[in-house]
């Protein structure tokens, strides 16, 4: 069985190259990827950060990263779950990406909404360094905020493992992970105070299980939110977002056919 489940991952894996190849990386390289990670994690050790270019429609990306990160990336650059530029009449101006990880989502945000400011929360004191570099690499000016996001100043302890795209924050049930750290937490109010901003166009959310307690309580923020696109975690459901988010003129829907549940809304007129 264990040489059946084997042969079947190597065959997704080879499946996978393709998209890779349509990202401008040569034949076989994520197979290669993924199996020099495999190699490191054997042995206990962790792949070497390393810079990798990509061909992201007209224009080039470049990454600082390790294997740990390649899912996260395949998710928005693969799957293309943030590529919403159609949903939008007007682009996007202010974009707040919060769970900003190394950087992902928003470098794809400025490539689609070049004109864009951009302000990003990240509270994993792993990814903030390589968040960092590949703004500079990829020449993005934004407004970096080391903490957490929540309904309420003040700080709570970050659970983390060895997977640096899945911490999560103490109290929201979600991965059973065995470190932990404390960490600054933030409220939208205070990031839009720092950027000097009185409105955001986009709200990006992925905060692995603590979106329900940031949209339901101390809430009136939203008001000042034009469109969210977030992914949703199995703590809680679409359903029970759109009751903290329909007062505000939000219903969320789900959003392409990716491999993660993201989810879509833009302000209703009313």
């Amino acid at each position: 069985m264990n040489v059946i489940r084997s042969i079947r991952a190597f065959g997704e894996i080879c499946r996978e190259d393709a998209s890779f190849r349509a990202l401008g990386r040569p034949l076989g390289w994520s197979v290669l990827y993924h199996y020099q990670g495999r190699w490191y994690d054997r042995r206990g050790a962790s792949m070497p950060v390393r810079n990798v270019v990509f061909s992201h429609g007209e224009h080039r990306v470049e990454f600082a990263m390790t294997d740990k990160y390649i899912g996260a990336f395949k998710g928005i650059f693969n799957d293309k779950e943030y590529d919403c530029a159609s949903r939008f009449e007007r682009a996007p101006r202010r974009i707040l990406d919060l769970g900003g990880n190394i950087g992902f989502g928003s470098v794809f945000f400025s490539k689609i909404f070049p004109e864009a400011e951009l302000a990003i929360v990240e509270p994993d004191h792993r990814n903030l360094p390589l968040l960092r570099k590949n703004l500079g690499l990829n020449g993005i000016s934004a407004t970096v905020i080391d903490g957490a996001i929540g309904s309420a100043a003040g700080t709570l302890t970050l659970r983390y493992g060895t997977n640096p795209t899945c911490s999560s924050l103490e109290g929201t049930g979600m991965h059973d992970l065995s470190n932990t750290v404390e960490v600054t937490v933030t409220t939208v109010r205070e990031v839009m105070k720092q950027a000097g901003w009185d409105h955001i166009d986009l709200l990006k959310i992925d905060i692995e299980g603590a979106e329900e307690d940031l949209l339901a309580n101390d809430n009136q923020w939203l008001a000042k939110v034009g469109a969210v696109i977030m992914e949703i975690h199995p703590n809680t459901t679409v359903e029970r977002l759109n009751g903290h988010l329909a007062p505000f003129g939000f219903i969320l829907t789900r959003f392409g056919g990716g491999r993660e549940p993201v989810y879509f809304a833009k302000k209703q007129a009313r």
